[in-house]
């Protein structure tokens, strides 16, 4: 199937209108919305619909350095995002096959085979061109602190942040951390 055929994981957007940027507030609304009421669409059935929206993943790499560090990419990447495709059912049902997605997308973007992942939060703004499209659900990878630095890759500590030249997704992300 090409890339633009491809079905990605939707949601109705009835339970977004009250979450704006990032939150690390889970809600049982919204965790019951991922669970019962989502369902596969063509990306472009999802754009400029009103109704509902495609929900995306996204992991932000950690480890505890002397203080907790992030992975940022060359392009100041630090939410690592990718779309839901229905193969991710293979993994579990529900929300822990969203949580073995982010763990399989996590270790194959930094190559570990130890870590931990954790739901943190979530991210809808609709003001920013870049989140737009999309529900963003926020997960930690957590790895040891003698993790290899992928290429193109540097551990940041979180008070070295704000010198660092993020993307908007990245710096809205981080900017709530």
């Amino acid at each position: 199937m090409d890339e633009d055929t491809q079905l990605v994981l939707a949601m109705p957007r009835r339970e977004l209108f009250r979450i704006n940027g990032f939150t690390r507030k889970i809600e049982m609304d919204i965790l019951h919305s991922l669970t019962e009421d989502t369902w596969y669409a063509m990306p472009a059935s999802l754009e400029n619909n009103y109704d509902a929206k495609e929900v995306r993943l996204g992991v932000v790499v950690t480890r505890d350095h002397g203080g907790e560090q992030f992975l940022i990419d060359e392009y100041g990447v630090a939410l690592h995002a990718t779309p839901i495709p229905p193969e991710a059912g293979q993994l579990g049902s529900g929300l822990v096959s969203l949580r073995q997605l982010a763990l399989v997308a996590g270790k194959t973007l930094v190559g570990v085979t130890n870590a931990q992942v954790e739901l943190v939060g979530y991210c809808n703004e609709d003001s920013l061109p870049e989140c737009r499209p999309y529900f963003l659900l926020v997960y930690r990878l957590r790895v040891p602190p003698s993790e290899v630095t992928p290429p193109g890759m540097n551990w940041i500590s979180k008070a070295a942040l704000h010198g660092v030249p993020l993307d908007p997704v990245s710096a809205l992300i981080m900017g709530s951390w």
